[in-house]
Parts: C-alpha cells; sequence; structure tokens
C-alpha cells in the first residue's frame, strides 16, 4: 500500500475582523442576532462535524455491511455473532480509536474553533432501561470535550438520533422507524435525556450549545415547537446559561415565535444548506453562487427579524466540479460575515476507493489500496483539461512512500480509454519519478519523443500511442506521448522503475485532452507492483478496511481494524485546508 504521512499541523487565523474564539474558550452567549463572549464581542465559530464517531453512519465506511443500513442493525449483527459483551467491547474499541487527540489538532489547522458532536440517545440510556444513565455514558463525551478544549475548540453537543427516531433516516441511528412523533412516551424520554446532558456539563465553557435535535423534518410543526419548547424548559431546569438551538424545518423557524417575546434567553435557530443535493438542484457552481448571492439574503432577514442567530449546522461543496474548495471558503466567509455559526459535514470520512478524488464529504479520509490511480482525469469530471498532475481534475495524489524497507521495482503505468462509440485523444508529457531525499529520477524517457523504455498493453478495444507528437501539454516541454481511440477502448503504456522501500517519492506530469469526447474519456497514472497484463483491465486494490465484512469477519479482524483508526495515515484534504486558512 502507498502509504500517506500525516501532514504536519499549523495554526492560522481566518480572517481580520471578528476574532476566532481565544483559547481560554469563555462561555458564549447570544446578543441578537449574534454569537457573542461574556464581554459582547462578536465570536466567529468556524467548524465541522465529528461524524460517524458517537452515532454510526455506515455510508462513512469502506467496510463491507450487506444488509446493515445504520447502527443498530450494526450493533443487533454484531451482537448476534459474537454476543453482547463482545459486541460492547468492539464498541468501545470503535469510540476510543475513532477520534483521539490527533483529529482535533488536524482540525485546528483549517483554521477551526468548533466542532458539532452527533450523538446517539443509546449512548446515554438503553431502551431496556430507560431514566437510566448507562455505566460510563460520559466516558465519550466528555473525552471529547476534553481534547476540544485542549485545542482551542468549542463544542455543539447534537442530538443526532432521538428516542424513537425523529425521522425515519439511517442517520437517526436505525432507519424506516419515525416514533418520536405522536409517542409521549419517547418525547419523555428524550426530555429526560436533554435534562441529564444539561446537568452534567452545566457550567462547562467550552460547551459552546445544545442543539436540541437533528432535522426532525417530519415533524409537524405543531408538535414539533411544543416538543422543543419543553426540552428548552427542562434544561433551562438545570442550566441557566448555555445557548440552546432550536432546529427548522426546510420551511424555516417563524413557528416558534420570537424567543425573546416568549421570555427565552441565549436561543439560537439551526439550518442544514446543500445547494446542489437532494433535490436543491445540481452540483455546479451557478447553484451555489445563486445560493450564496441571493438564497442567504431572505435568510439574513428571517434571522435579523427573529432576533436570535443562526448555527448552520451541515454543510459542502464536495465535489471540485461545483467550486470545491474555493467555494466551500466562500460558503463560510458569507455565513461568518452574517453572522452565523457553520460546521460542515463532515470531518472524516472512508471509501473503498480511499483519497480525496474528485471532491470529498470530509476533511481527511483513508489512503487508497495499492495500485489505485494517483493522477486521473476524465470528461466526466471536465472537459478540455490542460494542467499539470498536481491540478488534475479528478485524482492528484503525487506524493507517496514505497512500500517496504529495501529494494523494490513496481511498474508505473499510463491508462486511457473511452467508452463505446466515443473518442479518446489525450496528451501526457515531462513524466517525473523522484526521490525527495536524494533527487533521483527514476522514469527513464518521461519526456518521450520516442517509445525507448515504454512498452504498450491492451484491455480492450486498441489505444493507438504516439511517442513523438507535437501539440502537447502547455506544461509539457518538446515532443510527449499522445493516446487515441474510437470507440471502445482501455489500454496504455508501463515502465518498470526501481525504488528504495521507505522512501517518499513525488509524481510529476502533464497532462491535456486534445478533443475527447465528453462523459467519455479517462487518463489515469498507477504505481503498483504488478505489471499490466494483456486481456486484464488494470485497477487499483480497494482501500485498507475493505477486506472487513461485518457479516463474515472474525472478532479479532473487526476489533484490529477499529483498533488502526488512531493510527492509520491519513490522506488529508490539503486544498481545502488551503483555501480555509489562506488570506
Amino acid at each position: 500500500m502507498h502509504r500517506l504521512q500525516t501532514i504536519p499541523v499549523f495554526l492560522m487565523v481566518l480572517c481580520a475582523g471578528p476574532a476566532l474564539a481565544a483559547p481560554s474558550l469563555p462561555m458564549l452567549k447570544t446578543q441578537g442576532a449574534r454569537w457573542v463572549d461574556a464581554s459582547g464581542r462578536p465570536v466567529v465559530l468556524r467548524g465541522c462535524n465529528l461524524g460517524n464517531w458517537l452515532l454510526i453512519e455506515m455510508w462513512m465506511h469502506n467496510m463491507r455491511a450487506e444488509g446493515i443500513p445504520d447502527q443498530y442493525a450494526m450493533e443487533e449483527a454484531l451482537a448476534r455473532r459474537f454476543g453482547q459483551a463482545a459486541k460492547e467491547e468492539l464498541l468501545r474499541t470503535y469510540r476510543e480509536n475513532y477520534i483521539t487527540a490527533r483529529d482535533f489538532a488536524i482540525i485546528r489547522s483549517f483554521g477551526m474553533n468548533v466542532v458539532r458532536i452527533p450523538i446517539w440517545y443509546r449512548l446515554l440510556m438503553d431502551d431496556d432501561r430507560p431514566y437510566e444513565i448507562r455505566p460510563h455514558a460520559w466516558l465519550d463525551l466528555d473525552r471529547a470535550v476534553d481534547l476540544a478544549e485542549a485545542a482551542g475548540i468549542y463544542t455543539i453537543i447534537d442530538l443526532h438520533g432521538a428516542p424513537g427516531g425523529q425521522n425515519p433516516w439511517h442517520h437517526c441511528g436505525r432507519e424506516n422507524r419515525n416514533e418520536l412523533w405522536g409517542s409521549e412516551e419517547n418525547q419523555r424520554r428524550t426530555v429526560w435525556i436533554w435534562r441529564q446532558i444539561a446537568a452534567h456539563y452545566r457550567g462547562r465553557t467550552a460547551v459552546a450549545a445544545y442543539d436540541l435535535l437533528n432535522e426532525p423534518y417530519t415533524a409537524p410543526e405543531a408538535e414539533l415547537r411544543d416538543l422543543v419548547l419543553r426540552l428548552y424548559q427542562a434544561v433551562r431546569e438545570v442550566d441557566p446559561d448555555h445557548i440552546i438551538v432550536f432546529p427548522a424545518t426546510p420551511a424555516g423557524f417563524e413557528f416558534y415565535g420570537r424567543p425573546a417575546d416568549l421570555g427565552m434567553t441565549n436561543v439560537a435557530f439551526t439550518c442544514h444548506f446543500y445547494p446542489g443535493f437532494f433535490g436543491w438542484g445540481s452540483p455546479e457552481p451557478g447553484v451555489h453562487l445563486a445560493w450564496l448571492g441571493r438564497g442567504v439574503l431572505e435568510w439574513r432577514d428571517r434571522v435579523e427579524a427573529a432576533g436570535a442567530p443562526l448555527l448552520v449546522g451541515e454543510m459542502n461543496v464536495v465535489l471540485r466540479t461545483a467550486g470545491g474548495p474555493q467555494m466551500m471558503r466562500r460558503a463560510f466567509d458569507t455565513y461568518a460575515g452574517l453572522g452565523w455559526a457553520t460546521t460542515m459535514w463532515s470531518y472524516k470520512v472512508f471509501t473503498r476507493e480511499g483519497d480525496i478524488g474528485d471532491g470529498s464529504w470530509g476533511m481527511v479520509t483513508n489512503p487508497s489500496g495499492a495500485g489505485a490511480p494517483l493522477v486521473k482525469a476524465d470528461t466526466w469530471t471536465s472537459t478540455r483539461w490542460d494542467c499539470t498532475f498536481a491540478d488534475a481534475p479528478a485524482r492528484r495524489r503525487t506524493r507517496f512512500t514505497a512500500p517496504g524497507d529495501g529494494p523494490t521495482q513496481v511498474y508505473v503505468v499510463i491508462k486511457a480509454g473511452a467508452i463505446e462509440g466515443r473518442r479518446l485523444d489525450v496528451a501526457v508529457d515531462n513524466i517525473g519519478l523522484t526521490d525527495e531525499a536524494s533527487g533521483e529520477q527514476v522514469i527513464a524517457n518521461g519526456n518521450f519523443g520516442d517509445p525507448r523504455g515504454w512498452a504498450q498493453w491492451r484491455h480492450a478495444g486498441s489505444v493507438v500511442a504516439d511517442y513523438a507528437f507535437a501539440d502537447g501539454p502547455s506544461a509539457g516541454r518538446g515532443p510527449c506521448l499522445r493516446l487515441t481511440a474510437n470507440g471502445y477502448a482501455n489500454g496504455g503504456v508501463y515502465q518498470k522503475v526501481a525504488l528504495r522501500g521507505g522512501r517518499t517519492y513525488r509524481l510529476d506530469g502533464a497532462l491535456k485532452d486534445l478533443g475527447s469526447d465528453e462523459q467519455a474519456a479517462w487518463l489515469e497514472v498507477y504505481i503498483h507492483a504488478a505489471p499490466p497484463v494483456d486481456g486484464q483491465d488494470y485497477i487499483g486494490a480497494p482501500a485498507p478496511g475493505s477486506e472487513i465484512d461485518l457479516n463474515t469477519s472474525t472478532f479479532d479482524e473487526i476489533k484490529r481494524y477499529f483498533e488502526s483508526f488512531s493510527t492509520m495515515d491519513y490522506v488529508v484534504y490539503d486544498e481545502l485546508r488551503t483555501a480555509l486558512t489562506s488570506q
């Protein structure tokens, strides 16, 4: 496996004007439609969610889990296979290792000062023993608050999954269950849980707010209002100080009335904004720009009229083709300019492919498996690209550590192709693979001009290689390699090179789309221990962890994988970090 080392941490202030909260983390409060500190100074809260930690969402993993859509089903499967005590041991291992001190250091390096922590009610209370706090219930939540505070980061406690489920979706902890509404017993349990949380964290200044209920989008407004007002009262009975966040529906929050008119103090509202997803237009820059330019103005007026601040509890541009890191910066800045707090979804997401790819729901992810493409461009992501490997539109990993600790041989593979009936026409130039310690260049004839050092392979169709094409990438130099095909084709060229295990290498090069059909063609660069074989496709292995199957893997295999969370090398979304922290 090509492993990346965790990128060194650095701290930067996001912008001039209202400062990030000081490391001492004074108690926050609301003042009109603003988040302020005890002296009334505006505080800019920018951060992320710690999703998939204290409420597990299966889509955020690279494990196999057929028939296991949510945490409830996961726990049932583990208990059925290994017994209740072993299941609890696995969950304990998971929670101890998924988020640790290093994660808060990375979050801070993105210029962030707040995390929203989604929790499932069953972290604190068992269904068969309601109104009793579980043994060690506060262990993980307390650790989260302690670690965040040590890093100068506030926490927002988010009840992401309430008793009975406030919506029918998997992120409540159990899908196809929507039994908070119409159930006095489930609502009573929810009130009890919030009273326990408020009593436990009363006076804890590192806790910025209590986010009462995540996305109760199927609730009747009248019933939602009644429950939220009950929750407010329960919290205030034991905690007079913390900010309490009321959930909006997609239509808004006006049905609550103005908090000040109801005699309420330190109240905020929360909405989740996902332009380009979930029926809100398509994931393209225009949709985001329309929202950030005109759409937010309506919400600004509504927030000001309510006299209470806003928490954008979730948001993410995700795709580079929708604006990617630069659009994320624009969103964070727009919301901060309006006085809104923002926590993006989410900090960490694992995938079977690994790496950041053409976008990400997270700030860090797992490395790709052995042989996965380091560089990729395709005409689904964008057309007419003309760039270096470091700017490739779909995948752009240009540093990796050679496996092992001694001499090793790998293959540099350039693969291209097109779907049936469509045209491929791409070029590659100036390919280099450099030992960063010694400066040694290990690729022969990376500037082309002729086929010396390169061999061709074919999986399907016919990809024609021209090693002396003149009109190559702008970042190229002299003749280059042109790969063309008409109709379904998949193949390319490769070269065997010698590396030193444990050394870090830099992959350089340039690539250009010379006129391939839209949504039809691809160009990929691999480094892998195995050579291409005629008649076989060349694809990378799944990412580490993908071999874990919750239905078949042994207890020890699952536990070792959960333990690896705290030590695995991350791929950090450095472009996003740069966008969020640059002046």
